[in-house]
Order: structure tokens, then C-alpha cells, then sequence
């Protein structure tokens, strides 16, 4: 199938046994073909995925904190391996659970973070770079069809995953004034960093779903049902 001028994805069959086994081929084959995007779709590049504006917010019972990052980038997206796809689709509704490891990830960009620890209140600005190794998730989505003038189109309403991490690396500028101060800070991510992402994960899990929600339906919701996943002749 033919989407936009240049990309292409195996035709899979919303009725087939092996629905899940079509799709994990038609998603490795298409992820290079998204290093540029799909304009003619309105699909981003993947490589990097690029975020102009983004907002991450944590808090409990001692420590509250928020970051708001300008012109952020993602690198390594687009070197996914898909590892299996379970999927069930039928004329109106679509589930579908995706394996899948990254290699390497980078995401670097500009930050302005506001946090509180206890009485404590601490302000920072800088850049950072993060490096994720061997990352390991599943991709949980379902949605529903909806009707635009007279077609029908894939609407993806839920998306939640739980990524591990192989390993992390954390570089960042700002995060307190004093240079040495900010060393310290950073060596105590990088050496604690695997209880501080467990902490943190499932309270930015409400920040990052509307993002993957918006990727996700930029091209569901260009391509009509009958020919994202279209029935047995």
C-alpha cells in the first residue's frame, strides 16, 4: 500500500490469522522510510523526532518538580526492532500490542525546571543529553473507528507502555549554579538513576501518552480504515 509519494506498507488484512505477523513486517519495513517524515500525510521525521515545546511534571509526599523543554530532539527512533505484534481488528474497534527495542536513544534539548524538597525550592536552566541503551518496551494501543465525510478513519484513543532500560547516561548544564554542585548532581543520577527512573516513570506517564497518541493518529488519521487494514476479498 502507497502512502504519500515515496513509503510503502504490506497490505494486511483486518480478518487475517496472522494479522499480527503482517503488521510486525509492514512496521519494520516502513520505520526507515520515516527518517524524513511523510509530508504528504503530515507524519513528523523520526530522525530525530523533533518537540518544540514539552511538559513533564512529578511530585510526591517531598519532593514536587516540573521541567519545561524547548526544541527537543530524539535520536535512534527509527532503528527499532520489532520483536512481535499481537493485534485484533474487526469492522469498528483495533488492539494492537507491539514488542519492541531500541538500541540507543538520544534526546537532548533546552530546560527550565522548577522543583521544591521540602522547604527547599530550587530553580535550574540549562541544555541536557540523555543516552538510553538496549531500550525494551511494548506498545499497548486500541481505538475506534470514526466517520469524516463518509469514510471511515482509525481513531487511537489509548496508548500505554512501560519502557526498561538497559542503561542511562545524564548530561546536563544549569542544574545548579555552581559548577561543582552540578557535577554532583550528575554523578548522583547516573550512579542512582535506575530507583530515580522507577520512581518517576509512572507519574510523567500522563505528560508523554497525549504525545505518542498525537504520533500515533498523524497517520491513522489520514488514511481511511478500508485501506489501513482492509478486509478479505
Amino acid at each position: 500500500m502507497k502512502i504519500g509519494q515515496s513509503s510503502y506498507m504490506s497490505i494486511c488484512r483486518r480478518d487475517d490469522p496472522a494479522l499480527g505477523e503482517c503488521i510486525k513486517d509492514s512496521i519494520q519495513r516502513l520505520l526507515p522510510e520515516l527518517h524524513a517524515g511523510i509530508p504528504s500525510i503530515g507524519f513528523p521525521p523520526l530522525e530525530p523526532y523533533s518537540q518544540e515545546s514539552s511538559y513533564f511534571e512529578y511530585k510526591n509526599q517531598q519532593i514536587h518538580g516540573s521541567v519545561h523543554i524547548k526544541n527537543g530532539k530524539t535520536f535512534g527512533m527509527t532503528r527499532a526492532q520489532i520483536r512481535d505484534v499481537r493485534a485484533t481488528a474487526d469492522d469498528d474497534t483495533f488492539q494492537l500490542e507491539v514488542d519492541v527495542r531500541f538500541p540507543k536513544l538520544i534526546s537532548e534539548g533546552k530546560f527550565k525546571g522548577e522543583g521544591r524538597f521540602n522547604a527547599i525550592k530550587i530553580v535550574s536552566k540549562g541544555f541536557f543529553n540523555i543516552t538510553f541503551t538496549d531500550v525494551t518496551t511494548t506498545w499497548q494501543m486500541s481505538g475506534k473507528t470514526v466517520e469524516r465525510n463518509g469514510e471511515k478513519y482509525m481513531l487511537v484513543d489509548k496508548f500505554d507502555m512501560t519502557p526498561e532500560v538497559g542503561d542511562m547516561k545524564v548530561y546536563a548544564t544549569g542544574l545548579f549554579p555552581d559548577p561543582g554542585l552540578n557535577q554532583v548532581a550528575l554523578d548522583f543520577v547516573n550512579q542512582y538513576w535506575p530507583a530515580l527512573y522507577k520512581e518517576m516513570l509512572p507519574e510523567t506517564r500522563r505528560s508523554w501518552e497525549p504525545l505518542m497518541l498525537d504520533v500515533v493518529n498523524k497517520m491513522f488519521n489520514r488514511v481511511p480504515y478500508r485501506r489501513l487494514l482492509p478486509k478479505s476479498d
